[in-house]
């Protein structure tokens, strides 16, 4: 019981820092298309979520919501994610709930790579869906750009609307590809499908 808590720490820290080099390092967890930028980030979070299970789920969105956070402190195109409640909750959440799909659809004896693509696809939409309504309610209270919010949120709205389909599509796809490949061999170390 104890090295399948260890084993699970030490994969939820290696999930974490796969996360921060995606966040920190350019074109890896955010590839830039023009003024487009498409997140992958939602990939490795919910492929460790549906490895670790739900408290880890909350972890892995957690660090990637405050990685975020970080990010947009140093980046003034992410000012808006300087708000915890636009940058860390709407990640939290997207996780639990790719998770929480995973999960439900065990009971359904769908097939691993069907079970793990729709969740991956979940996790790319809760987070584009979380992230607007965020954007919504707590984004026109930020007196940096509250001049021209309308605008803004305009622009974002679109953007980020194309983004999450493209963003859907790779994670139902990836997702897939990668987990059924790699739980197999750690199905020994950890249980079964994040339990």
């Amino acid at each position: 019981m104890k090295n399948k808590k260890l084993v699970k720490m030490v994969l939820c820290a290696v999930f974490i820092a796969l996360i921060a080099v995606m966040t920190f390092v350019p074109n890896v967890g955010y590839l830039s298309v023009g003024v487009i930028e498409i997140t992958t980030i939602q990939i490795v979070a919910a492929i460790g979520g549906m490895i670790l299970g739900a408290t880890y789920s909350a972890v892995l969105g957690g660090a990637w919501g405050v990685l975020c956070l970080i990010r947009a402190t140093t980046n003034p195109a992410w000012v808006m994610f300087i708000n915890p409640a636009i940058s860390v909750l709407p990640r939290i959440l997207a996780i639990l709930g790719s998770y929480g799909v995973f999960v439900l659809l065990r009971k359904t004896k769908c097939p691993l790579t069907v079970r793990s693509g729709l969740a991956g696809a979940t996790a790319s939409l809760l987070n584009t869906v979380f992230v607007l309504t965020a954007m919504q309610i707590f984004g026109e209270h930020t007196n940096l750009y509250a001049d021209s919010w309308t605008l803004i949120k305009t622009i974002l709205s679109t953007i980020i609307g194309v983004n999450g389909v493209v963003e859907l599509v790779a994670s139902a796809i990836i997702v897939p590809a990668i987990y059924v490949n790699i739980i197999k061999p750690l199905k020994k170390y950890i249980g079964t499908d994040g339990k």
